[in-house]
């Protein structure tokens, strides 16, 4: 079973932090996990992140209630949260206020919204590229969540792609492109909402849509890359 546990912590004092990060909940969690993937700071629902090819810094203001998110299996986001303590992050402390866990999970119908709350890196499923795949092709966009849910390697999941195209079809799109700043460096990603309808209710697919409820889409969901949203 995929969850998402949502931590709930805040500053003790202004601070100001990178346009795009996950470093404070990595830290507070005692660095990085196996098995799960952190999400950038979170406001009012929304993901703290600031689009831009300047490296734009963002302000948070002391006693204020931020979150962030921990997603994965279950058990992999439970031993996560056991290191979970108060820590000092971009000079200022973090407390932590509470944490709601919930279940990932994807209803079972024939067509699914994939929005793209934070810019996904999708990778090649045929070859190591550091060049990103910019589409929505169901095969290409959840290719990483295939191979993590599956257990399989890139080359292993490229002779079973085509036969996932059998099963879902894809939809008119709203696709767009996002540059942002991360570690220094411009990174582009996409953003959208991908529509597809579910052509063989295989229960596969779902599990794999549940992997990218919990741990986004695409390259370095670990650092809070391709998280979304699925109805």
């Amino acid at each position: 079973m995929y969850v998402i546990a949502e931590v709930y912590i805040s500053p003790s004092t202004n601070a100001i932090i990178p346009p795009f990060t996950s470093k404070v909940g990595k830290t507070l969690l005692g660095g990085v996990k196996e098995g799960i993937s952190v999400s950038p700071l979170k406001k009012g629902g929304k993901y703290l992140v600031k689009y831009s090819n300047l490296p734009t810094f963002m302000e948070v203001e002391g006693g204020e209630i931020y979150s962030f998110e921990v997603g994965g299996k279950s058990e992999d986001v439970v031993t996560a949260l056991m290191d979970l303590q108060e820590r000092k992050v971009f000079n200022t402390t973090w407390k932590v206020e509470d944490v709601k866990m919930r279940e990932a999970k994807v209803e079972r119908k024939d067509f699914v919204e994939v929005e793209l709350l934070t810019p996904a890196l999708l990778v090649d499923p045929f070859r190591k590229d550091r060049k990103k795949r910019f589409t929505n092709a169901f095969f290409v966009a959840f290719a990483v969540n295939f191979m993590d849910h599956l257990h399989v390697p890139r080359e292993d999941y490229a002779r079973i792609a085509t036969s996932i195209e059998e099963k879902v079809r894809e939809e008119p799109s709203i696709m767009e492109y996002a540059k942002v700043i991360y570690a220094g460096k411009e990174v582009v990603g996409i953003m959208g909402k991908f529509r597809y309808t579910i052509l063989e209710k295989n229960e596969e697919i779902f599990a794999v849509l549940e992997n990218a409820l919990a741990k986004g889409i695409g390259s370095s969901r670990k650092n809070g890359f391709g998280r979304v949203s699925i109805k």
